[in-house]
């Protein structure tokens, strides 16, 4: 049986494996290629999905963050925010939260509107990231993405505490609104 995954678009991946120069392997996902030789996923691996459907298999790693923190963000983003469509990447340290948008106004042609509304034509997008900064106190501190037009990949530091609740319930309510860009 080989090994295949099926991300949140409904694509399907087979993972395989290929030798490095030094002969090593490197394993990866091709969509839609189920002739592989792997029947298992290899000991130390998982499988890893980005936010946005892409698949990797990865080393397992010791994440810091608890279930509880994530189940903390979860519900302040039912509660406070007024966005539904999300999507969190949790990495060793840090939570990052991903939004969806629909980049079309309601009032536009419906079909416009339920064809970008397909998870297949979906795109998240980083906008906070909640970082454990003290494992101990288990003290987070908050940032958002920055739209200066710079890099990529910058953030702003709003704030830290060890309540992670009030952290999450203070920042969240601000996603799709304009009062989002004013902090920082």
């Amino acid at each position: 049986m080989t090994v295949q995954y099926t991300n949140f678009r409904g694509d399907e991946y087979f993972l395989h494996v290929r030798k490095t120069k030094k002969g090593n392997p490197s394993y990866y996902f091709k969509k839609d290629d189920p002739d592989t030789s792997l029947n298992s996923i290899p000991e130390g691996y998982e499988i890893y999905e980005h936010p946005n459907g892409r698949v990797f298999l990865t080393k397992k790693s010791k994440r810091k963050i608890t279930v509880e923190e994530v189940n903390t963000l979860k519900k302040s983003m039912e509660t406070n925010s007024p966005i539904r469509d999300y999507k969190l990447d949790i990495r060793q340290k840090s939570i990052y939260l991903y939004t969806y948008e629909n980049p079309v106004p309601f009032d536009e042609n419906p079909l416009i509107v339920e064809a970008l509304s397909d998870p297949k034509y979906k795109t998240y997008e980083a906008q906070l990231c909640f970082s454990l900064a003290d494992k101990k106190t288990r003290l987070f501190q908050v940032e958002r993405k920055s739209y200066t037009g710079e890099k990529d990949d910058q953030w702003l530091y709003l704030d830290e505490s060890t309540d992670l609740k009030a952290l999450a319930d203070k920042f969240v309510q601000h996603l799709g609104q304009e009062t989002f860009f004013d902090l920082f």
